[in-house]
């Protein structure tokens, strides 16, 4: 099992010099890939409540929040071998032509190692910033992935759909990664989920317990397989939003790495066991990783949670 680290791009350790420091380091300690996540604004009077939250509204953090891409571009300059993730892009707040362009240039300067998750969106407050009919994302979502596939296929490329239009063109360059970077899709839905096993490379989940990410999982490759996919070669990567306890958290509900070190190992280890490729951890909204010295502390004891026992 891939294990990975979040970029500190949001909340009051996103600096230049703490990115830095966790990329370098990152790198050092042997993890195999470096990850970001998109948040366009954090609204005043929510449309849409937060999933998962008891009142509904997003997370201090998120409230400073340096662009997902662009952090991941300065992460590839300062490395050589990490893989760079983001998880996940909300595609339909993006113009896919443009997007596909510019993870190309990503992955041609990483050499190879950019891995594109991608996602829908759950915000309508996002969606009304980023000029896009709410309730019609998951269409635009869908024809702007097949739109990317066009972009980083044989030139001259061209598409044709209800919402991107492309004239034969030469768009160049090509990504080094063939066909194209590894598309994992975010998705929590049943048709999100057929969605994925149709559409990506693979699937990416986050916010749910253990258990129910797993079924998620399956499900996509079921899907998958249902259209003749080989379902052995697809990657699934957990994002793993840390919220460590003290004491045990009794919730048959709680979601994924919420608890005590026992119950966060306990919850790594099972994800392996169930044939999860990848997980990372991100530890935005621990009080005690608002630091440097915090973040790189976590990122030591997480290094080895698949072999050590539990950390003091």
């Amino acid at each position: 099992m891939k294990l990975g680290f979040a970029l500190p791009h949001q909340g009051p350790v996103a600096t230049r010099e703490n990115m830095r420091r966790v990329a370098t380091e990152a790198e050092q300690l042997g993890y195999d890939t470096l990850w970001t996540n998109d948040r366009l604004l954090s609204p005043v009077n929510a449309k849409t409540p937060y999933p998962g939250s008891p009142d509904g509204k997003l997370n201090e953090e998120y409230k400073v929040h340096l662009e997902h891409l662009t952090c991941l571009t300065y992460a590839s300059a300062l490395t050589d071998k990490i893989g760079l993730g983001v998880s996940v892009i909300n595609v339909p707040f993006h113009n896919p032509i443009m997007l596909a362009k510019r993870l190309s240039a990503m992955d041609v300067l990483s050499d190879g190692r950019l891995i594109v998750g991608l996602g829908l969106g759950w915000s309508e407050d996002e969606s009304d910033a980023a000029g896009i009919q709410f309730r019609e994302r998951g269409r635009i979502g869908e024809e702007a992935i097949l739109c990317m596939k066009a972009v980083w296929g044989r030139d001259p490329v061209e598409f044709h759909g209800k919402y991107f239009n492309l004239e034969p063109a030469y768009i160049g360059p090509k990504p080094v990664q063939k066909p194209h970077p590894p598309i994992l899709l975010g998705a929590f839905m049943p048709r999100a989920l057929d969605r994925a096993g149709r559409l990506a490379d693979g699937f990416t989940g986050c916010c749910a317990s253990v258990d129910a990410l797993i079924s998620m999982m399956n499900t996509v490759k079921d899907a998958a397989r249902e259209r003749g996919r080989d379902v052995s070669r697809m990657p699934t990567v957990m994002r793993c939003l840390v919220t460590r306890t003290e004491t045990r958290v009794d919730d048959p509900n709680r979601p994924v790495t919420v608890g005590n070190w026992d119950q966060i190992r306990d919850d790594v280890l099972k994800m392996r066991e169930a044939g999860v490729g990848e997980a990372f951890f991100d530890v935005a909204f621990q009080p005690d990783a608002q630091n440097q010295r915090g973040l790189l502390d976590y990122m030591e004891k997480f290094r080895n949670i698949l072999e050590s026992p539990v950390p003091a």
